[in-house]
């Protein structure tokens, strides 16, 4: 089980992103940095794959759980992170130079409300403002408790539901916007 606490960072990348290979930065420099830092207990990187409704300012997310005792807001406190920040900010940030770093990112920090029965694969459902008669049972369950950078993204209350690779399929009556990420790299996937 993660960590009663979660960041989510939500994001735009440079429109030549993906050309200058921003997935395989994320894969060999990007995940095993934050996740051989000792305060993170686990780090992953997704991008959108489909949404219900508008689709939000952000294309890209990372969720992120402080180790056990450490409180979200430590993690950004730590040197080697907050450099880390900057020098992706420089190279991946749609605005590297911005005063306001919100235009490249938002961070949200979110406590549990219900512990998830399925584990994390390479699809996932992000629900924003989830109907609780209609969202399964098993959907981790978190509410924003806070903002770091920026607006709020995901609502007060927001679930997500991992999804089978086979169907992938994704309820749009589940909440007011239901969206569905690809995992890029996480410890265990892909």
């Amino acid at each position: 089980m993660f960590s009663d606490q979660m960041i989510v960072l939500t994001y735009v990348i440079r429109h030549d992103a993906d050309r200058r290979g921003y997935n395989p930065w994320l894969r060999g420099v990007d995940n095993p940095f934050f996740n051989s830092v000792s305060q993170i207990d686990r780090y992953e990187n997704w991008k959108l794959a489909d949404a219900t409704g508008d689709r939000p300012r952000w294309t890209h997310f990372d969720l992120l759980h402080p180790a056990k005792g450490v409180a979200p807001q430590e993690v950004f406190h730590i040197p080697v992170v907050a450099e880390f920040a900057a020098n992706w900010s420089r190279l991946w940030g749609v605005d590297p130079a911005a005063a306001d770093q919100s235009v490249n990112y938002q961070i949200h920090i979110l406590e549990r409300v219900r512990q998830g029965k399925r584990a994390r694969g390479g699809l996932l459902a992000l629900i924003v403002d989830p109907d609780l008669e209609r969202l399964p049972a098993d959907a981790e369950l978190w509410r924003t408790r806070s903002m770091v950078v920026g607006d709020n993204q995901l609502g007060e209350v927001f679930a997500l539901q991992p999804l089978a690779l086979t169907d992938g399929q994704a309820d749009a009556g589940w909440g007011r916007q239901v969206l569905v990420g690809e995992c890029i790299a996480s410890p265990n996937y892909p």
